[in-house]
């Protein structure tokens, strides 16, 4: 029936006028607003809540209008006590989404503690503390009392470790960026356990009493302690990947002896699993403040302790104090957070629960005691151009999709600098955790942790192009990435990736590798164009108990003995073996029952996971176009600066495998040629969210002219440049600082201490320098000017 015609141009009149009113609404925040303002640029809210609340009574009064909407932070900031909350009703829409940004990216910091004031920190005057004080810190170690500051919740230092409920971080001290140290005993490394008297229980294996365990500290240093309240131990006690920290409940200064309080998960061993020496440090006691940077709080008395490194005068003095994430978004969609700054907080950064295409783009989440960013379910959320470091547990946790039906969930890590995770849950915490069903994590660097980069569970993950280095610092029996205790784990992708200078600590024991599928995981991912170098202590890839996945197209240079451990036929028989038996303890079986691997979608895509529990199936692990080698470097292009580009003269291009069969792939008595590794593609790249190099940093102190006492060293310190490696520092007696007089280079410090200098005006510039990375490096200026410092006659 067709339309009258006054009926339609009426009703294009309306569409014209409604499209007229929709418009982005925009929204301005700042830390001297207020919240009874306009929320405009010239009177901007205080709060996020309040932009939050107009905008959700802006759109139930005249929701046509809607076309997006934008808050602006500026400048400053923002402390927050609780957890900022967004649901279904704050999203936006695929062509208009709501925008929560920096006015100016780098600027805008959500604080979830307090800045404590350099004046707060006094001298240590009461004479039991003083007692309890090493000789030689007596006098310089400070106290600030933060029940006078207003702050009584510390959280509790412990227990936590592997098996454990998670708990947020305690309390924690930073300065100028740099979390401060804990004081412990010994300052570095660990001792190894003494005789082991009782064991205490083994939850792991049933033993559920949590019986204490005894054992000789095997220090003459523990008489010490008998005042200390709240003393932990934290180290590897049993078996090498179960890292824990739990309470010595008394000391036996007669005996010799700690009993702990309750048990760890693999009771206490000497020495540990497959000859793994357990070992332990002492930690939190007022007694061993010995070292710069090291505190201790006392619970009771709200007195927080430091030996500061150097003077606080000009810091930025941080004490974390919330323990719930700073965003909490709840089933939002269309959402995007841009160019903020999270930092000094006891949990997590941001929490993402369900919802639909919300991005974290160009942010730094840092200085936390939890987990960066949880994309907990949910459909194509997206992390990207962000800088994750210093976290207490690990860095990006990406969950969703229906294994039943294979339903991904597609959430995505990229171009993500991820890095110093680990410091309060060690193990099993990686910069990036994958469960479900679909997930991307590509051109990432993740780096300098003290367990794994990736760790997923799931199918049709997708693993490309990241750099991974400097892992797996304190643990053996591990993988950079890893995988393990389920044979139906299938349809994954390793691909492209750059793993270099990955080695473990422990000698003795299973080692480390840069890719490990453990405990029976059965062809579960496509191993395929990586390139390795110097990547592990006992093998590059290593099947423990299964195989299957093809290992394909990689280059390997100056790695351990063995490129490939286990994959065998016969581990792959034993691994069905343990699949068929229902009571082997790794639960195989019902894993394997779990999803439906005899029909739909799992047949089609998967069928040799049905298959393979046939009598007599061809089970194997393919390989194919490998290069090994260590000392054939010829074939690259710049191997001493960690460019391994295939040459193209190089005869590894005219490689042809024959006869490759692989059931994942589909190949079949086929001939392989010898692929070009995309070696450039690999690791950070700059967008509008990330500039290559180091980041930015500044001088501190001394001030501009300062006078120096003759005869004695001269302290410089900075403010760190995060994803640096050291600095250089450069002393000139001239402002162009032409005539260099003296020059260090420093590694892990953000001061330095210049020998002594003859009387005069000098200058002072310092450069962060990054190396041993492909996704970062070079150098930077600190971007305060040259300074100088008067030495007297």
């Amino acid at each position: 029936m067709p339309i009258p015609r006054r009926r339609l141009i009426s009703a294009v009149l309306l569409a014209c006028a409604l499209s007229a009113t929709a418009e982005e609404w925009v929204l301005h925040v700042a830390p001297e607003g207020s919240d009874g303002a306009q929320g405009s640029l010239e009177a901007p809210f205080q709060t996020l809540e309040r932009a939050r609340d107009v905008l959700r009574e802006r759109r139930r009064e005249n929701p046509d209008a809607f076309d997006g909407a934008s808050v602006i932070l500026h400048p400053g900031r923002y402390f927050r006590g609780d957890a900022f909350t967004l649901n279904a009703a704050d999203g936006g829409r695929p062509d208009a989404p709501v925008v929560y940004r920096a006015k100016e990216p780098g600027t805008v910091v959500l604080d979830g503690g307090r800045v404590l004031a350099p004046a707060a920190f006094r001298a240590v005057e009461d004479p039991s503390v003083l007692a309890r004080l090493l000789p030689a810190v007596r006098g310089r170690v400070k106290e600030v009392d933060l029940r006078g500051e207003g702050i009584r919740d510390f959280g509790d230092y412990g227990p936590r470790g592997w098996g454990r409920d998670p708990l947020p971080a305690p309390a924690e001290l930073f300065v100028d960026g740099v979390p401060q140290r804990v004081a412990r005993w010994p300052n570095e490394g660990s001792v190894p356990l003494g005789e082991i008297l009782e064991e205490g229980s083994r939850p792991r294996d049933g033993d559920t009493d949590n019986r204490s365990a005894v054992f000789k500290y095997n220090t003459g240093r523990a008489g010490r302690w008998t005042e200390a309240e709240d003393l932990f131990i934290s180290g590897i006690f049993g078996v090498s990947w179960a890292h824990d920290i739990i309470r010595i409940a008394e000391i036996d200064t007669e005996k010799e002896t700690f009993t702990t309080e309750g048990a760890h998960m693999y009771g206490f061993r000497q020495p540990g699993f497959l000859q793994v020496e357990t070992h332990y440090h002492a930690v939190n006691l007022l007694e061993e403040i010995e070292e710069p940077g090291e505190y201790y709080i006392n619970r009771g008395t709200g007195v927080l302790y430091f030996l500061p490194v150097y003077p606080l005068d000009h810091s930025l003095i941080q004490l974390s104090l919330l323990a719930d994430p700073f965003m909490r978004l709840d089933e939002v969609s269309h959402l995007i957070v841009e160019g903020l700054i999270f930092e000094n907080a006891r949990g997590a950064g941001v929490e993402v629960l369900g919802g639909q295409r919300v991005q974290i783009r160009g942010c730094t989440l840092r200085m936390l005691g939890g987990t960066a960013i949880h994309l907990n379910g949910g459909e194509g959320h997206v992390v990207r151009s962000c800088d994750i470091y210093h976290t207490g547990v690990g860095g990006v946790i990406a969950e969703g999709g229906d294994r039943q039906t294979l339903e991904p969930a597609a959430h995505e890590i990229r171009n993500t600098d991820i890095h110093c995770f680990n410091r309060w849950m060690a193990f099993y915490n990686p910069a990036i955790r994958f469960g479900g069903v679909g997930h991307t994590a590509a051109n990432n660097h993740l780096h300098h942790g003290l367990h794994q980069g990736v760790t997923f569970s799931g199918n049709e993950h997708r693993i490309a192009y990241n750099e991974f280095n400097h892992l797996l610092l304190d643990i053996s029996d591990m993988g950079a990435v890893y995988a393990g205790r389920n044979p139906t784990f299938a349809g994954n992708v390793i691909h492209g990736n750059f793993f270099h200078h990955l080695d473990s600590a422990h000698r003795g024991g299973p080692g480390v590798q840069a890719v490990f599928l453990d405990d029976g995981t059965m062809y579960a991912t496509r191993i395929t164009n990586n390139v390795f170098y110097k990547a592990g202590s006992s093998s590059v890839i290593k099947f423990n108990y299964g195989g299957g996945s093809p290992v394909a197209n990689n280059i390997s240079v100056r790695g351990p003995r063995n490129f490939i451990d286990g994959g065998s036929t016969e581990r792959m028989k034993q691994t069905v073996g343990r699949i068929n038996n229902r009571r082997h303890p790794h639960n195989l079986y019902q894993r394997y029952r779990e999803v439906p691997v005899d029909r739909e979608p799992y047949l089609g895509r998967y069928p040799y996971l049905h298959d393979m529990m046939r009598d007599g199936a061809a089970l194997e692990t393919p390989t194919w176009n490998n290069f090994v080698t260590q000392n054939e470097l010829e074939h690259f292009m710049d191997p001493a600066n960690l460019d391994f580009t295939v040459r193209p003269d190089s005869p590894l291009l005219k490689r042809v495998a024959e006869d490759v069969t692989d059931a994942v792939t589909g190949l079949e008595n086929a001939a392989v040629p010898f692929e070009a590794i995309a070696f450039d593609r690999i690791g950070l790249h700059p967008d509008e969210h990330r500039a290559p190099g180091p980041l930015p940093f500044e001088k501190l102190g001394p001030t501009d002219g300062a006078a120096v006492e003759p005869g004695g060293e001269t302290p410089l310190w900075w403010r760190p440049s995060h994803n640096a490696n050291a600095y250089r520092v450069r002393i000139a007696s001239d402002a162009s600082m032409r005539d260099i007089a003296h020059e260090a280079f420093v590694r892990g410090k953000t001061h330095a201490a210049i020998p002594a200098l003859e009387a005069g005006t000098y200058y002072w510039q310092v450069t962060a320098v990054i190396d041993r990375s492909r996704s970062n490096r070079g150098e930077r200026a600190a971007d305060t000017p040259v300074r100088s410092f008067v030495v007297q006659p």
